[in-house]
């Protein structure tokens, strides 16, 4: 595997899922013409066209044509289809309603269909909703804004463009985010790393991705210190393993025990493994994608009180060596065709002439 694979990964799902590695923008609003979306930001973005952006906190609103209550049990129902489930859906949240008590976060009785949701409320106030009311985060997963894009514009330092594929999604409300030039890296060594490291504020967290010394798997069956010993004549399969690790640098000012840090590298555990864990990268071998990435382990690489904690994450995927990857058989050249020639025996004196056999083996059997 390569470590620019792994870093480009890094650089592209990390930020959709953490705001710690990155620099983030807030966007007053965003807003689209067919497929190209407008983001206008609070402050100035910094950002080129090509570079990466990814949006964060979204919410596409789907409008709700009915929203009324009865008892203690709120009914709404939208113009468009939603993409709720009871499952997967304990709540709902609807903003936009003049009556307050219609507004906020609602524990979900039942989704009714595509269209309709009941939802627990207090009994007391209006028994209908007027305004604009809509509801938030009903839309598939599909048809979002929160996602990783390239700035395909730059029209000043505080706008810019991108293309968004589902043309008939509404604006989206919320409190929106750019998130841009991820602090992911890779080196040879986490010493490396180390020794590069400068100190940083302190909500400037950087990841190093480094990749390990990859090694066989050593046979089980085996009686001696060999790998393995696996011949021509047997199907040949030889398991590597390729491991790597995120280092991932905390800084830190005065902090003796470093309790803070470490609880930080422990809340991004999972959106560290969010980012590699279960993918295939690129092995380099005849196999290609063949393993899955997975944990092997994580906790404290290093700690300086006065600058940087630095915590590691690591994992691995294996591939299998075949026999694309050996050296192969000597090389052999094809028959295509056999000449047999028969001489007489002269000493007895048969008299018989030569004879010839050509056997062309591209011939179709009869």
């Amino acid at each position: 595997m390569r470590a620019s694979d792994l870093v480009t990964q890094l650089a592209l799902l990390l930020p959709q899922v953490t705001d710690k590695l990155t620099t983030n923008v807030p966007v007053a609003s965003l807003t689209r013409s067919g497929t190209v979306v407008t983001a206008a930001c609070s402050a100035p973005h910094g950002l080129e066209v090509g570079a990466a952006v990814s949006i964060s906190g979204a919410v596409v609103p789907i409008p709700i044509t009915s929203l009324t209550r009865s008892g203690t049990t709120g009914t709404l129902v939208t113009s468009t289809d939603h993409d709720l489930t009871s499952p997967v859906a304990p709540t709902v949240t609807i903003s936009g309603a003049v009556e307050a008590s219609f507004n906020g976060t609602f524990s979900v009785i039942q989704v009714r269909n595509r269209r309709t949701i009941t939802f627990s409320m207090a009994d007391s106030g209006p028994v209908t909703a007027t305004g604009s009311p809509r509801l938030e985060g009903g839309e598939s997963a599909l048809r979002q804004y929160n996602s990783a894009y390239a700035v395909t514009e730059v029209p000043n330092p505080s706008t810019f463009r991108f293309v968004q594929a589902v043309a008939s999604l509404p604006n989206p409300i919320g409190t929106i985010s750019a998130r841009t030039r991820a602090r992911v890296s890779s080196t040879v060594s986490p010493a490396r790393a180390v020794a590069a490291y400068t100190q940083q504020s302190r909500d400037a967290l950087w990841l190093f991705a480094v990749l390990e010394d990859v090694v066989a798997s050593k046979s089980r069956e085996i009686r001696s210190d060999a790998v393995d010993n696996i011949q021509r004549g047997n199907y040949f399969r030889q398991q590597v393993t390729q491991p790597f690790s995120l280092y991932l640098f905390i800084p830190v000012t005065d902090e003796i025990g470093g309790r803070e840090a470490r609880d930080v590298a422990e809340d991004l555990f999972r959106q560290i493994c969010r980012a590699v864990l279960h993918s295939k990268f690129d092995s380099g071998l005849a196999a290609g994608r063949q393993g899955t990435v997975q944990f092997v382990g994580h906790g404290t690489f290093d700690y300086d009180p006065t600058s940087v904690y630095v915590h590691s994450y690591s994992f691995q995927q294996t591939v299998d060596l075949t026999f694309d990857d050996t050296v192969g058989p000597d090389l052999d050249v094809a028959f295509r065709e056999v000449v047999l020639t028969q001489f007489p025996d002269l000493e007895l004196g048969t008299g018989l002439a030569n004879l010839v056999a050509n056997i062309d083996l591209d011939d179709v059997p009869l």
